[in-house]
């Protein structure tokens, strides 16, 4: 009777219940006291707890959040997240967690980036470095310079459109909303060299529910990122019957959907797309459709261009209308800037006082401050400012003296760095000649702590093409138009939405340049 009173199910929920409680009450006293992270400053909470990073990321400001605990730390050299993650600012821990040299048993990514994996993995969530160094090489040649300028008469095409429905606004002299346009013109770009072909939101002047979709999907990963359960975080927050995570879920299948419809066109559609010269017309997902891996002959299959394809969308699109944003705002901040960099174009296309005609990126590219301007915003803004994370080694590491467990989360939030004053003199400032000569800072260093495009292996292998139409776009705008802020006093914060953006609208008014004589 006694063996069968022990056993009874009642019995054992008890005692599941009593073990629960004690592993629990076992696991924060370790975490509290016991753990090497205990030492590592940085909110009480975070010893148990991604509560405080959750709630910041709810209120668009984990970068912000992240920064603030080292200005509230400033001798530290780290600073604790979460129970498992680690954030640190210092050059040398740039190079210890992201570089190249690092071994590859150790620092891979952790399983936060599980949850950007959506049909697939792709360049940017694959975990395995094999896997990686396999896209990678099978990928390169769409972003050499041989097929960077073969992309630039779609650029030019896309430009053309955006400039014909921005004049209107010029010949007026009517403010308006000069982001909302960049963020149209990426993402017909981006169709055009995904798809094949835009999404004709240039033409109808207004976004399309994708920009809405991609950014609530990226919402949901993040928070998926914050949960324990690895590969099956995205599977676990799916159930939680909260409203605002049931939205950000349904948002996410939508975007897994219509990248699946977009890409369904595109395949069907890829040998029929000619060229005049009758070859197939190499946009980038052309190229990715025929790659192969150089060792094994494999090609990608469905789901895995799908996957690169959204990845290929949300990278290009959101980041490069953001950017195009910052410049815009920074330049009409510091007239002195913008004079000189349209100087330096009234001298390298005298022809072209007015910006009509396209700009020849093998010859904009000799312009070194409009470069070092894009480089200069993406310090101060860079798109991802918080840390992205990496596991540390299974048998454990020390960085900068401080000893990390097994498959701790840790990384260097860009947006910490980008503006940590003893690498950058005046971080605060927007100083794009700082990327000349250091500007009372080491150059060396600040480049390695610049993180707008990554850094390492894993660094944006779309830099190149992101910066062309970036250039290219920046260029013929200040050629045409004399381009001011309505607000001249205007002084913008950042909101995080995964990606770093404005915390509000603002607009400008375009004055359109008489041509020089």
């Amino acid at each position: 009777m006694a063996f069968e009173h022990i056993h009874s199910p009642a019995s054992l929920l008890v005692l599941a219940i009593g073990a629960s409680v004690v592993y629990l009450l076992g696991i924060t006293i370790y975490r509290f006291f016991f753990s090497p992270l205990a030492k590592i400053p940085g909110p009480l909470l975070t010893r148990i707890s991604n509560v405080p990073e959750a709630n910041a990321l709810k209120h668009n400001q984990r970068a912000a959040w992240v920064t603030s605990l080292f200005a509230q730390n400033p001798d530290a050299v780290a600073i604790r997240t979460g129970p498992n993650s680690v954030s640190f600012n210092h050059p040398d821990a740039v190079k210890a967690i992201y570089g190249h040299a690092v071994s590859p048993s150790g620092f891979g990514k952790s399983p936060w980036y599980d949850a950007f994996s959506t049909t697939g993995e792709s360049l940017f969530s694959t975990r395995s470095k094999t896997r990686h160094a396999t896209k990678r090489r099978m990928v390169a040649h769409s972003y050499s310079s041989a097929s960077l300028y073969g992309f630039e008469s779609i650029i030019d095409a896309t430009l053309d459109k955006f400039f014909a429905k921005i004049q209107p606004f010029a010949d007026a002299g009517t403010p308006f909303d000069i982001y909302f346009w960049y963020e149209l013109f990426t993402m017909d770009l981006m169709g055009e060299l995904a798809l094949g072909k835009s999404f004709g939101v240039l033409d109808e002047g207004r976004a399309t529910r994708y920009g809405t979709l991609v950014e609530q999907s990226q919402r949901f990963a993040n928070y998926s990122g914050l949960l324990p359960f690895g590969k099956w975080n995205v599977r676990a927050l799916s159930w939680v019957p909260i409203p605002s995570i049931q939205k950000l879920y349904k948002a996410r299948l939508e975007y897994i959907e219509y990248a699946r419809q977009a890409l369904q066109g595109r395949w069907d559609a890829s040998r029929q797309q000619k060229q005049p010269d009758g070859k197939p017309r190499q946009d980038i997902m052309q190229r990715f459709i025929e790659a192969r891996d150089p060792e094994t002959g494999k090609s990608m299959d469905f789901n895995e261009l799908r996957a690169e394809c959204s990845s290929l969308l949300v990278a290009g699109a959101s980041t490069g209308s953001v950017t195009l944003n910052w410049m815009t705002y920074y330049l009409c901040r510091n007239p002195s800037t913008k004079s000189e960099i349209l100087s330096q174009l009234l001298s390298l296309f005298p022809q072209n006082s007015v910006g009509v005609a396209p700009l020849p990126f093998n010859a904009l590219n000799k312009l070194s401050l409009l470069e070092h301007t894009q480089t200069e915003v993406l310090r101060l803004h860079p798109p991802i400012g918080y840390a992205t994370p990496r596991d540390a080694p299974p048998t454990g590491t020390t960085i900068l003296g401080t000893y990390i467990p097994p498959y701790t989360a840790v990384g260097v939030p860009a947006a910490s760095i980008g503006r940590k004053a003893s690498v950058y003199p005046s971080p605060d400032d927007f100083m794009p000649e700082r990327w000349i000569d250091g500007g009372g800072g080491d150059l060396a260093t600040m480049k390695t702590c610049f993180l707008g495009f990554g850094y390492g292996s894993r660094q944006c292998i779309g830099r190149n093409v992101a910066t062309m139409f970036v250039m290219k776009m920046m260029g013929q705008l200040l050629l045409r138009y004399e381009v001011e802020l309505e607000e001249p006093g205007l002084v913008l914060g950042a909101k995080e939405f995964t990606i770093q953006k404005p915390e509000r609208r603002y607009n400008v008014i375009l004055r359109p340049r008489k041509v020089q004589l």
